[in-house]
């Protein structure tokens, strides 16, 4: 029996819901790239399809369009983009937690660890 990656891990989300916005608006690819000022349908079915990720202006583009926010349309790599960023922030608070205390510098690096607590403390998702 053939696996169905899509429902591996039913509690994450899609890396993005495109084609389910799409389909709820009735529009077809071709209408929806035409709207976006898209080259033609296949640049939506890639979109769509995982195959490409968009750029930053045809994703806010697609937000316009669906009245969605892009972090919802694109609910999976916001997720993969928030875990990264996350991660890469504790490795860098850590770094910045054993850097000396005096010197030129030592202004700057409070400053940024103080920024890090406030960020983490400020209840923002």
């Amino acid at each position: 029996m053939p696996s169905n990656d899509n429902h591996v891990h039913p509690h994450e989300p899609l890396a993005n819901y495109l084609r389910t916005h799409r389909l709820k608006t009735g529009f077809t690819q071709e209408d929806v790239a035409g709207v976006l000022r898209l080259i033609n349908r296949d640049v939506v079915s890639r979109h769509e399809r995982q195959e490409k990720v968009p750029t930053l202006l045809v994703a806010l583009s697609y937000e316009a369009f669906y009245r969605v926010p892009v972090s919802e349309i694109f609910a999976g790599l916001a997720t993969t983009a928030e875990f990264n960023v996350e991660a890469q922030l504790a490795e860098y608070e850590n770094y910045l937690g054993k850097q000396s205390g005096a010197g030129p510098r030592a202004a700057s690096v409070a400053r940024r660890l103080e920024w890090l607590i406030e960020r983490r403390n400020s209840g923002f998702k």
